[in-house]
């Protein structure tokens, strides 16, 4: 069973696609900022990330930086779940430090994510020998 890192700061956003999730049988984490989904990582590493960009204290950006910096998490995939707010130049960004997909909120289909959370975990598995 696959742990999945859901990092937003809006509670209702974090915990619905957290309880949909489960619902399809992953372990979930959740973190309300950077700093807090920063510190969750010391504790378990995810099999993959949702990442909000724009949140308090550390945002997406900072949070990514810090994941693709460290040997142990630099691998881990990481799929930017964004909003009207976010700006495209911190999209770009975001595609810059390696995410492997970014979600639209506005457009956001819960079956259209899962499609995109089985293929970043499927491309992460290594091929049997």
């Amino acid at each position: 069973m696959s742990l999945i890192l859901v990092v937003d700061d809006t509670a209702l956003e974090r915990e619905t696609v957290a309880r949909l999730l489960e619902l399809e049988g992953f372990q979930t984490i959740g973190a309300s900022s950077g700093k807090e989904a920063y510190a969750s990582l010391y504790s378990r590493k995810p099999d993959l990330v949702l990442l909000d960009l724009m949140m308090p204290e550390m945002d997406g950006i900072q949070l990514l930086r810090m994941i693709r910096r460290h040997p142990q998490w630099e691998g881990i995939p990481i799929i930017v779940l964004t909003g009207l707010r976010d700006s495209d130049k911190l999209i770009a960004r975001a595609r810059e430090l390696g995410v492997e997909d970014i979600v639209s909120k506005a457009k956001f289909g819960f079956q259209d994510l899962m499609i995109r959370i089985r293929k970043a975990l499927a491309d992460r598995t290594p091929a049997p020998n």
